[in-house]
């Protein structure tokens, strides 16, 4: 489907200008708005609108609606709503009809509704700036029917640049690995099966590497890891590991407070774990091998013990600095070695078939699932989709974790 981005300049949200129905002012009947339903049509914000990242405006059609066009109206923020008397025209009004402007046509479906991208310039004097934005269909019917409501997208600020945070684009990828059960050189097993489609719905932000033992130590006041020291180079920089699944949790709640106190922390996101299929997301990052730097995994490409591809010891038997390593196409390091990282997920066997934003909430009885490899794993523990886990209360020296600035799930 076509689609245009809408690029915000250095003070306010703009688009291309079009035609708009000649519409007296005199003939616009002020209407209080209709409630929601689930045969509504509906506009819907998809992320926030965070400076140097890209939200998604969508039209959602109800179930069993069909339409040959659709699209956007954009104007200033507008309060109220208004009937268009004389035009074909289904439902109000609920953007300025003095000044709106039409953008992002194309032809919606009930599965895949109308998408529009809209790309928020890192500029700060964008903070607080607003747009409203209402969708629209035609469906054979000859009628325009407009979305019951309207979102309204503000400017708010993206991570502090001290957390070096990458954004990451909502997107749909197969989770899990259909390697061979039990053969070289991967050594799959059935934790990983099946393969399912994963939609990730919403952006979010994923910290570019593992939490630093600096980062952990600012904010929690210590520093469990047993490679720190004076005797260990940059220790400060290497990986918090030691921690449990419940430290890793306290600090991203303690980390949320602290964003939150500085306006750095959209309505909606937190600071957490990632979930198990985020994390994979990431590490794939658009990649169908099982490593997203192939379909092997060598010496040189992350910091972990053996290759079982060149049946080469890769050993440098402790953490390296974050960021020692080339990073993935989402430019995040470390993904498959250096510290295993905790996830928010507790353990469960897949279930069959296409999921959206899967999410196990964890039992404290049971293990909670960590993920990637470590300095001290084999490849086969290093894929995308191998699993891990431990209990809630356990810290290792091998496993760690990283953050995301994703939707509230806890």
């Amino acid at each position: 489907m076509p689609t245009h981005t809408t690029r915000l300049p250095a003070v306010r949200f703009v688009a291309a200008a079009a035609r708009r129905p000649s519409i007296a002012a005199g003939a616009l009947l002020v209407a209080l708005a209709a409630p929601l339903s689930a045969q509504s049509r509906l506009t819907a914000l998809v992320g926030p609108p965070a400076l140097g990242t890209t939200c998604f405006v969508q039209h959602r059609l109800p179930v069993g609606a069909t339409s040959l066009v659709g699209g956007f109206l954009w104007s200033a923020p507008f309060a109220g709503a208004v009937a268009v008397p004389g035009l074909a025209v289904s439902g109000l009004l609920r953007v300025d009809p003095a000044s709106f402007v039409v953008l992002g046509t194309g032809v919606p479906t009930v599965a895949q509704p109308l998408a529009m991208p809209v790309a928020v310039p890192n500029q700060t004097a964008l903070l607080g700036a607003q747009l409203e934005c209402q969708s629209f269909d035609l469906p054979a019917s000859g009628t325009f029917e407009l979305a019951a409501n309207d979102v309204l997208l503000t400017v708010v600020s993206g991570p502090s640049a001290s957390l070096d945070m990458a954004p990451v684009p909502p997107g749909t990828f197969l989770m899990g690995s259909s390697a061979p059960i039990g053969a070289a050189p991967y050594f799959n097993d059935l934790s990983s099966q099946p393969v399912r489609a994963v939609t990730i719905s919403r952006p979010f932000w994923m910290g570019r590497h593992e939490v630093t033992q600096a980062q952990y130590q600012a904010v929690m006041g210590a520093n469990p890891s047993l490679f720190q020291g004076a005797g260990l180079p940059n220790a400060p920089q290497r990986p918090v590991e030691s921690v449990s699944w419940n430290n890793a949790v306290t600090y991203c709640q303690a980390l949320t407070a602290i964003e939150q106190a500085a306006g750095r922390v959209p309505a909606g996101y937190q600071y957490r774990l990632p979930t198990e299929a985020e994390w994979e997301y990431c590490c794939r990052a658009g990649a169908t091998t099982e490593f997203h730097t192939g379909t092997a995994l060598v010496c040189g490409q992350a910091n972990f013990l053996f290759s079982d591809h060149s049946n080469t010891s890769c050993s440098i038997g402790q953490t390296a600095v974050v960021g020692s390593y080339a990073p993935n196409a989402f430019g995040l390091h470390d993904m498959h070695g250096n510290v295993s990282e905790w996830c928010l997920d507790g353990s469960a066997a897949y279930s069959a078939g296409a999921v959206t934003d899967p999410y196990v909430s964890g039992d404290p009885e049971e293990p909670f699932i960590y993920r990637g490899g470590n300095w001290s794993a084999y490849s086969r523990s290093c894929r995308s989709a191998a699993r891990g886990g431990d209990l809630a209360t356990n810290s290792y020296f091998l496993v760690g974790f990283r953050v995301v600035l994703a939707p509230v799930l806890l």
